[in-house]
Parts: structure tokens; sequence; C-alpha cells
């Protein structure tokens, strides 16, 4: 069985073992490298170290509740480590519960791919999931702050100027974050906490002073605090990369696999499996032929 299976099979046994109220779902993707296994890990209170997340992760976890009528909370925990341009086909392959949480981790340390990182993965989660009725609550994660913090002050308030545009835009909490720093480390931890077994984002105080770590609530920004005037998402992208170029990066053209099994959920996989192979760091790029001459 695949790990979508599995994984799938897992929540389904969980989730008849729970009502609909007490299961959540996060789903947390974004940059690579930039330590979101590490967030997880230290949520999930996993002892062992770890490991580069090629792919797709699932995992669990479960709290009792104090109300007599409930026996426990179940919390599914996806991880997205793959290319961000199959992002999209992914999310549709997750099942999700009542309550449902999309998380996005950019790498602050590496200014030239935050932009893709932010448009890619909240472009992906807006087109997915076009149900207002089980959208789901969307928080922005700057992470690496121990190293952007040391970055020149007018390249911290520009990034900070981009990031909390889109935040807006999307109606996103926002904050910054470092596994390196422990009082950084505590309150992701505690706000995945919240968000997998208490009532919602925690997020209620607020900085927005670019020399210290964001942290801004859905719903608490604005256009003047940000300091430029009401812009569209295309407007910021323009205004960004006027000043930050995109990463000029040999991009391999990934071909689109047309559907040839009867189960959209079965094409998906084969998609994630080519991923992990492309993903390999000894794989040879003349291998995409073959893999189309296989659908």
């Amino acid at each position: 069985m695949s790990i979508i299976d599995i994984a799938a099979q897992i929540v389904k046994n969980e989730s008849s073992e729970s009502s609909d109220d007490n299961a959540r779902t996060i789903i947390l993707a974004g940059s690579k490298s930039v330590g979101k296994s590490h967030l997880l890990y230290s949520f999930l209170e996993k002892s062992d170290t770890p490991r580069e997340t090629l792919v797709l992760e699932y995992s669990f976890g479960r709290k009792s509740s104090q109300k007599q009528s409930i026996d426990k909370i179940i919390c599914h925990v996806w991880e997205y480590g793959g290319r961000l341009e199959m992002l999209k086909s992914v999310l549709t392959s997750i099942p999700l519960s009542k309550k449902f949480y999309y998380c996005v981790m950019v790498d602050l340390s590496k200014i030239k791919t935050i932009w893709d990182t932010l448009e890619t993965s909240l472009q992906a989660v807006k087109e997915n999931y076009t149900d207002t009725s089980n959208f789901p609550e969307i928080i922005i994660i700057g992470g690496k702050y121990d190293i952007f913090k040391n970055y020149d002050s007018e390249i911290k308030k520009f990034i900070c100027t981009t990031i909390r545009s889109v935040a807006l835009i999307f109606n996103t909490y926002l904050l910054f974050y470092s596994y390196k720093e422990s009082h950084l480390l505590r309150k992701a931890k505690e706000m995945f906490y919240t968000i997998g077994f208490g009532t919602g984002v925690p997020l209620k105080e607020k900085n927005t002073n670019y020399a210290k770590p964001l942290i801004i609530p859905k719903g608490s920004d604005s256009w003047d605090s940000i300091g430029v005037s009401a812009s569209t998402l295309e407007q910021v992208k323009l205004r960004h990369q006027s000043r930050i170029a995109p990463e000029n990066e040999i991009k391999l053209e990934v071909k689109p696999l047309q559907r040839t099994h009867p189960e959209p959920i079965l094409d998906s996989l084969v998609a994630l499996k080519y991923e992990e192979l492309r993903s390999m760091e000894t794989y040879d790029p003349s291998i995409d032929e073959h893999l189309i001459l296989l659908q």
C-alpha cells in the first residue's frame, strides 16, 4: 500500500472513533529544508531526529478530552516536501476533517525564493478548495528567522512588506519562527498544539516592527499600517520582483500526466511516484521520456 492509502485508512479508522468536530487536519508545505519536520516533531513530541521529507509524509496526534461526552481529539498532520509545482495535484488526494489548517513555511534566509514559495503554495490551496464552508485557516510561517534577523535593515523591511501584503490579500495569520531560538520555537509549538487540539489559531499578540519577529493575527493588518497603497497580488509581485529578481534556476519541464486510471487518486499516486524519482540525486533527466511512454 502507498503512503496515502495507509494514511487514508488511519484517518478513516480514527475518524470513526471521534466526531467531525473533534478531528483536525494540518497540512504543512513550503520551502525545502526550512525546518518543517523539526517543527512538527516538536509539536508531536517525537524524540527521533527529523529526516528529509522527499514528497509527502503523514502522522497524527491524539489527545484525551476533559469533556465526558468526548473520548479524544484526533489531529491528522500532512507534510509536503516535494516540488511546489506538484503541490496542487497532491492536495486533491489528502483526506480532510471538518477543521482544516493550511500552513506555508517560507525560508527567510533565501530571499530570492520567497515569492515563488508564497505564490505557488497559496494559489494551490485557493484553486483546490473553492468551497467556502470548508476553506482552511491559512498560516504563513517565516522560517530561519535566526539568519534573517542579521540581514540589512532595508532588506528586512522590504521582505516584511511583501509578506505582510500577501498575508493581507489572502487573509492569513503570520508569524516568524526559528527552531534555534527557544522563545520562537515555543510560540510556534503552542500555536500548533492549539490548532491541533484546542479551539483554533491562538495568535492574539501583535508585532509589525520588522526589526523583531513578525506576529500578526488574521484581519488585524492594513495597507496603511504596512505603508503601501492597496494592491492586488500582481502589483505586489511586480513591486517585489523589481527589487529582488527570482532565483535563476534551470527547471526541468514536467510534462502533465494523462489520466490513465479509473480513480483520480491513482493518477495522483503515479504523479507522486514520478516526482519522487525526479527528486533522487541520481535522477537522469532523460528518464522523463521513458515515464511518458509508460502512460
